[in-house]
């Protein structure tokens, strides 16, 4: 058999296989027999009809089925012969038969990736294990008690940074109202009556919340506020506004003291120490949760910094349009317009790109590495999994398993197991530096 494999960028092959006549000829000889004992001729019993009556009178279905079996058999024994990793067949020209009873046909591959992969025995990493300290607990528990705090009002004095105001305000811009000169700007930037104004730094715009500080109750004030050029709204950069506030109230918050009646309302049943330890507990698992994170990263980018290999246009292009229908379906859930998402088309399809170039890649590469560590999707692994997707999508168990066997995802989902059971093994490679 002569096989003759053309590679062509992208991950495409185009196999060229010629089977020799005498194989062709002892295919069609076994075909005809088994015909010749079957087939149902009028005027003969199953097995007696003359042979060349046979070959005269079944002579498309015999040359169909041979073409078709030589395919089938020919093609694997090709991939396998040239040790192909065939991903899909995408186009067969074929089989034909010329005049020398030789059997040809071409047929176009998607094939995997060309790579080696690299020594991962020891993966270095620059990262650390960031250690939990007091403050961090301080502040989460601070979070924790926001919910209790109570406001009570402020008299005698100014308002200060910090302070909570209650004020009216409004923008203008070169002595137009801003929400008419720039329709699009955003609500809080234009002004709003009877806000509630924490006093700090990152209120709408540095500036803003000094040019408010030491005003009086039922006082008045206008004063100039440029935005900065790296202001959150493109639109507002370097421009500048003049703000007239009138302050209504002022209030000062409360935070109550950490106590055992305390901890009882944030946690019920909780005493102050059950809380603190909890409240560490939870810290400790997130550090250790975001610095297996970081191995996770670390794993995976030694591999592809390691390894340079095309991928193939329709995985890359199949990864992409599921990743964009994901930043769609997430816009839209931050509550942005459609007509918004649509004026960043191309912004949303290049990150798309990159990301479904990124996600394939390193699927290649982990399963690769599956492959050589010889590892197992079991039955097991595959219900685990299937479980853990429903409950995601929030699907019925059984509905969920019916959709996948009508796409075809089984194979999907083996090798969801494989590349998280390969990317826990490279996770125990990675050596990291030691906590300070």
């Amino acid at each position: 058999m002569n096989i003759v494999v053309e590679s062509k960028p992208n991950c495409v092959s185009t196999l060229r296989v010629e089977v020799p006549a005498e194989r062709v000829n002892r295919e069609r000889e076994t075909l005809t027999n088994e015909f010749q004992r079957h087939a149902k001729v009028p005027g003969y019993r199953p097995g007696k009809a003359p042979r060349s009556l046979i070959e005269t009178r079944f002579a498309k279905n015999i040359l169909e089925e041979l073409g078709t079996k030589l395919l089938r058999e020919t093609l694997s024994e090709a991939i396998k012969e040239k040790k192909l990793r065939v991903l899909s067949v995408t186009d067969v020209d074929g089989p034909n038969i010329a005049s020398d009873d030789t059997l040809r046909f071409e047929a176009t591959l998607i094939t995997e990736p060309d790579f080696e992969l690299p020594d991962y025995s020891n993966i270095p990493a620059d990262i650390v294990r960031k250690p939990v300290t007091e403050e961090d607990t301080t502040l989460f528990l601070e979070r924790l008690k926001e919910p209790h705090s109570t406001f009570d009002p402020v008299e005698g004095r100014p308002v200060a940074l910090g302070d909570f105001a209650v004020a009216s305000y409004a923008a203008t811009l070169d002595g137009k109202p801003l929400s008419e000169a720039i329709p699009e700007a955003p609500p809080q930037v234009c002004g709003k009556r009877n806000a509630w104004l924490l006093l700090s730094d990152d209120v709408l715009a540095p500036g803003f919340s000094a040019g408010i500080a030491g005003l009086d109750v039922g006082g008045e004030k206008t004063f100039p506020l440029t935005l900065p050029e790296d202001f959150s709204f493109e639109a507002l950069r370097g421009k500048s506004l003049e703000y007239a506030v009138t302050l209504h109230a002022i209030n000062a918050k409360n935070t109550p003291q950490l106590d055992d009646a305390l901890a009882d309302k944030i946690d019920p049943g909780s005493t102050a120490e059950d809380l603190l330890k909890k409240i560490r507990d939870r810290l400790e698992a997130s550090a250790d949760y975001s610095f297996n994170a970081e191995k996770r990263q670390a794993a995976i980018n030694f591999l592809s910094s390691n390894v340079e290999c095309e991928l193939p246009e329709s995985f890359v292009a199949r990864e992409t349009r599921g990743i964009l229908q994901e930043i769609v379906r997430e816009n839209q859930m931050r509550g942005i317009s459609d007509d918004e998402i649509q004026n960043h088309q191309d912004e949303l399809i290049g990150a798309a790109q990159k990301g479904a170039q990124e996600r394939v890649r390193t699927n290649f590469l982990l399963q690769r590495v599956a492959e050589k560590e010889k590892l197992q999707a079991s039955e097991a692994d595959l219900t685990s999994l299937i479980l853990e997707l429903a409950q995601r999508y929030e699907i019925p168990v059984k509905k969920f398993v019916t959709d996948l066997k009508k796409k075809g995802g089984i194979d999907g989902l083996r090798e969801q197991v494989l590349a998280r059971k390969a990317l826990d093994l490279l996770v125990d490679k990675v050596t990291v530096k030691a906590v300070a």
